[in-house]
């Protein structure tokens, strides 16, 4: 996970340690090993099963981007499914279970990482995005999802968070400035979009 989306998924510990947490007795039930089975992609590089969740107040994060995300649509977005690496956060309050994807290109004879994608879902409303990010959160629709697209002032990452079956689907963007012009939000939409059709009605 790159330094920016650490700091921007740690400001919520304050922002949120006072909002009231979701009843659990609601809760999805588990998927049988047939299901897991059929619903999981086959993915190029493996990865370690998701760290336990201690997001007390609110229902666990049951839906793994890291696992679930195709390689196809990692490739469509523009980034190498290859490249593939957990980027989980886990809160008293919260939880983000994720994974990281990197784009690379030939730079002075050297193949360099110009921008990476962070796919997460997370037990955070859309709501508690809207108050956090304020005037900077401007609303859209991602294939017809309700969501949020934003930048940090300064930044070299831009953002779209969509409501997604935990909560809300966060997709980031950030590029490597030393070795690219490209603009941060540059496709974010179509990026957003591509991730949304993974979901599959989720």
């Amino acid at each position: 996970m790159t330094t920016m989306r650490i700091m921007a998924v740690a400001s919520f510990c304050a922002a949120t340690a006072v909002l009231a947490g979701c009843d659990r007795a609601g809760s999805a039930k588990e998927p049988s090993q047939t299901e897991t089975a059929t619903t999981r992609p086959s993915l190029a590089v493996s990865v370690a099963p998701p760290p336990a969740q201690v997001s007390t107040g609110r229902t666990d994060v049951k839906h793994d981007p890291c696992s679930e995300l195709p390689d196809a649509a990692v490739s469509s977005a523009g980034f190498d499914p290859s490249t593939r690496a957990r980027a989980d956060q886990i809160h008293d309050s919260y939880a983000f279970i994720g994974c990281t994807f990197a784009h690379k290109e030939q730079i002075r004879g050297q193949l360099l990482t110009t921008s990476n994608l962070t796919v997460s879902s997370t037990n955070i409303t859309l709501d508690e995005f809207r108050a956090r990010e304020g005037a900077n959160a401007r609303a859209i629709k991602i294939n017809g999802r309700d969501a949020i697209t934003y930048q940090k002032n300064n930044a070299e990452a831009c953002y779209i968070t969509m409501t997604g079956p935990d909560g809300t689907i966060d997709v980031g963007k950030s590029v490597n400035g030393a070795f690219t012009n490209e603009p941060p939000c540059q496709r974010i939409d179509e990026i957003a979009k591509t991730i949304e059709e993974s979901l599959n009605g989720k």
